[in-house]
């Protein structure tokens, strides 16, 4: 059975944890201590990095691989950045989508496809899509 299709209309991206480095105050001086974050991206934001999209559903673009959103939040206080990627409220990508249907010749992307978050620093899922419009594999 397939999955709901996202559009850069309403949902979220989320990843967990979203580890970085947050100043800690100690007696020996402020230290960077790893802690864990959410990462949120808004559908909302999500634009396409080549050209203006031409696929659309219930009016909004159809987000694809090709598709990414500026800024996250979540990690406000992880302000040495992320243990990973050393960004903070950095990008989410989408490096996954349906493997049978594209949209501008990019794989089209679906609810609970898996997403990168804060420049890579996590892995985190879509959760948005439109329930009557389904694709497969």
């Amino acid at each position: 059975m397939g999955k709901p299709i996202t559009t850069a209309s309403s949902g979220t991206c989320v990843a967990f944890p979203n580890v970085c480095k947050t100043p800690v105050p100690t007696p020996a001086g402020p230290q960077d201590v790893p802690i864990p974050y959410p990462s949120i991206g808004q559908l909302s934001s999500a634009e396409k990095q080549s050209g203006d999209p031409t696929v659309f559903a219930g009016g909004d673009p159809v987000v694809t691989t090709d598709f990414e959103i500026a800024d996250t939040t979540g990690d406000a206080a992880g302000t040495s950045g992320g243990v990973k990627s050393g960004g903070q409220g950095g990008p989410v990508t989408f490096p996954s989508g349906s493997g049978s249907v594209n949209a501008q010749t990019y794989p089209v992307v679906r609810m609970f496809d898996q997403t990168e978050q804060n420049d890579g620093n996590c892995t985190g899922t879509c959760l948005g899509g439109i329930p009557t419009i389904r694709v497969g594999g």
